[in-house]
């Protein structure tokens, strides 16, 4: 059980020696103490497990090493699990925290009983320079998978801090048949289910970019693959919208917003092929996700929408393709 501890921290770590011990240092930097730091090791990996082992010197640092490799959704997942105090950060093994970012976001947080996460701006470093931002995102839950469908795609939140309660009902990073492709998105848009998300707008999380990482790779993937990725993730968020607790017509303006997202360029994160961007490669698009959403993942639309399949693709088309 927590020892009185605030945070707990969890670090998913596979093949992590370059980055680790730079990053775990960043967490000994926090000028907010009371907190717990989880280590996972994604399976026996000696290098990380050697950069992680002198900070096991500080009482809040604990590491397990996975018998076999989990994957990162499952690793983070497991983290999730572990959890026993009021809140949850996830810390990606590559990126550092700012002394304050923990004493900022707890601060906003005790202020904000609403706000199922609370987070900041992330300055980018290394390969990329910049800042991410995304606005908060409130109103009603109806209203936030709203905002996620239409617009949304970095999970600027998933690098936060997580109430307790709303990691218990969320449950682990859902995964997908396409590498795990931005199922970080999806497991925001779940969360989004049960309270605001806060932005507090300093940047206050520095993200690494560097050769080594996954992400940029999934712009080089063949274009099939690139198109199934985009449909699978559509279909991601569907599913979470679908499960907020919602009327018809309130679930009818949901399945519209998931269909102009699926051609929309506002949500892309640039890794669709340009072909795709045209009048043609639009309704090719939206016809995979149907077909998807219908005979892969056997949504039954029908029962949530109360309208027959030819009215709900009639909807879909109409909303969001071009005259």
């Amino acid at each position: 059980m927590s020892g009185g501890e605030e945070v707990t921290l969890g670090v998913p770590v596979h093949r992590g020696r370059d980055f680790v011990a730079e990053t775990l240092g960043s967490i000994c930097d926090q000028t907010h103490r009371d907190l717990r730091v989880l280590i996972s090791v994604d399976g026996p990996d000696p290098e990380s497990e050697e950069a992680c082992r002198p900070f096991l010197d500080d009482t809040r640092f604990r590491m397990v090493v996975q018998p076999q490799n989990l994957g990162w959704a499952q690793n983070i997942s497991w983290l999730m699990e572990q959890v026993e105090t009021p809140f949850w950060c996830y810390q990606q093994q590559d990126d550092l925290l700012d002394p304050r970012y923990l004493e900022t976001l707890v601060d906003h947080a005790r202020t904000a009983p609403k706000a199922s996460i609370v987070y900041c701006d992330i300055e980018t470093f290394g390969d990329k320079q910049g800042t991410i931002t995304q606005p908060s995102l409130t109103g009603t839950p109806f209203a936030r998978q709203m905002i996620q469908l239409v617009g949304r795609h970095s999970a600027v939140a998933f690098r936060g801090l997580t109430r307790l309660d709303a990691l218990r009902r969320v449950g682990g990073v859902p995964t997908n048949e396409m590498d795990c492709f931005s199922c970080d998105t999806a497991w925001v848009s779940a969360a989004a289910r049960y309270g605001e998300h806060h932005r507090v707008p300093v940047s206050l999380y520095l993200k690494r970019y560097h050769p080594g990482q996954v992400h940029p790779g999934w712009a080089r993937w063949p274009e099939e693959r690139r198109v199934r990725a985009w449909v699978v993730h559509c279909a991601d968020l569907l599913d979470q919208a679908m499960a907020t607790d919602a009327g018809q017509s309130e679930r009818r303006l949901l399945w519209t917003a998931a269909a102009e997202r699926v051609v929309s360029n506002r949500a892309r994160p640039g890794y669709l092929p340009d072909s795709s961007l045209s009048t043609v490669g639009r309704e090719d698009l939206l016809e995979s996700f149907l077909s998807y959403v219908r005979d892969e993942r056997s949504v039954d639309l029908p029962r949530l929408l109360g309208a027959r399949w030819r009215q709900i693709r009639r909807w879909a088309r109409e909303l969001s393709l071009p005259r």
